[in-house]
């Protein structure tokens, strides 16, 4: 142990005690552990507060989302088609459903700067979902999706699967048309899109689906007169 010594009260000589190695290295340790506790706490935080924005985030995406598709798909086009376009199927009607995409005629809402009816595909491409959309035309048959407009529903993801609800027996089923579908039944009553690989997962989403007024004939229209 090292004394020093200095000059105390009434000219008394006092010794000092310092700190020995074992001591000062006793008190980096602490201090080291200190510190380590801390950066250990602030990384939990920031990561905490990561994750809470990412749930947000994907909330908020899922929200936009389903609402995006509720909107397209309320809104289907039934209008027959020239006979034999559609020679595959029982329907004469501009609705391609398989298990992984979906075209369709619809009406795109204005809010999205692009209003008016136009073709529509819900499909994935890569590790993206993307509605992809262009003008109407009058044409039966669309395939320039590649030229086609494009919006980004959801990426990454690692899988898209489509089902159809039957109005009558209420199943979900695969792709679209069955094969006993009804004369009078062209469209599903709603689709269910599962969306794979997004972190947070997002549930199945779920869009009811309605035949354009102007273009579905089983609708009665009101008149005036007797």
């Amino acid at each position: 142990m090292r004394l020093r010594f200095q000059q105390g009260y009434r000219g008394k000589a006092s010794p000092v005690r310092g700190f020995t190695l074992v001591e000062v290295l006793i008190a980096l340790t602490l201090l080291s552990l200190l510190m380590l506790g801390l950066t250990s706490a602030m990384r939990a935080m920031s990561q905490t507060s990561e994750s809470i924005e990412r749930r947000i985030e994907s909330s908020d995406r899922l929200r936009v989302t389903g609402a995006l598709l509720n909107s397209v798909l309320s809104g289907a086009s039934v209008r027959r088609l020239p006979a034999g376009v559609s020679a595959a199927t029982r329907q004469a009607i501009f609705f391609e459903a398989t298990p992984n995409s979906l075209a369709w005629i619809g009406v795109m809402p204005a809010r999205y700067g692009v209003g008016g009816r136009h073709y529509m595909r819900l499909a994935l491409e890569g590790s993206q979902v993307v509605l992809r959309y262009a003008p109407w035309s009058g044409a039966s048959v669309y395939s320039e999706w590649a030229s086609a407009n494009a919006q980004v529903l959801a990426e990454p993801v690692t899988g898209f699967d489509l089902r159809y609800l039957e109005p009558e027996t209420l199943e979900w089923l695969s792709a679209w048309p069955p094969q006993n579908l009804r004369q009078n039944i062209v469209l599903p009553s709603a689709i269910e899109a599962t969306i794979h690989g997004i972190d947070p997962p997002w549930p199945p989403l779920v869009a009811s689906i309605k035949g354009l007024a102007a273009t579905d004939p089983s609708i009665v229209r009101g008149a005036w007169g007797p």
